[in-house]
Formats: C-alpha cells, sequence, structure tokens
C-alpha cells in the first residue's frame, strides 16, 4: 500500500512548529491567539455554543453500540 499523505507525521511536524511559534507566549497570549484564530471560522461559528451532555456514563452495551 502506498501511503499518499501522512497524517500523523503531518501532525506532529504541525505541533512541533506551533511549539516554536508559541514558546515566548504567555497562556494567556495563546488563548488569545486561539480565539481571534477562530474569529469567523464557519465551523467554529456553528459549534461554539454546543452543549456537550454530561451525567449518567453511558453503560458499555450502549457505547459499543455508537462505535458501530
Amino acid at each position: 500500500m502506498n501511503k499518499r499523505f501522512d497524517a500523523v507525521g503531518f501532525m506532529r511536524k504541525r505541533r512541533a512548529e506551533i511549539d516554536r511559534e508559541d514558546a515566548d507566549l504567555t497562556w494567556e497570549k495563546k488563548s488569545k491567539k486561539t480565539q481571534d484564530t477562530l474569529k469567523g471560522d464557519p465551523i467554529w461559528e456553528r459549534l461554539k455554543e454546543r452543549v456537550v451532555p454530561t451525567g449518567t456514563p453511558l453503560s458499555r452495551k450502549k457505547t459499543a453500540a455508537l462505535r458501530k
């Protein structure tokens, strides 16, 4: 099998680049940078108000059914 794109390798490389770019930023500055990056993104705009339900964890049977 000939892989055309190595997603794991790409993400590792990109994370290392981001770490170097943000090395001198405080947590607050990193947070602001993230907010500025997401501002106006249509996917983020759709998901930012989404509430993830919490409470009783799913049973193993239900969890397995969701994975199918």
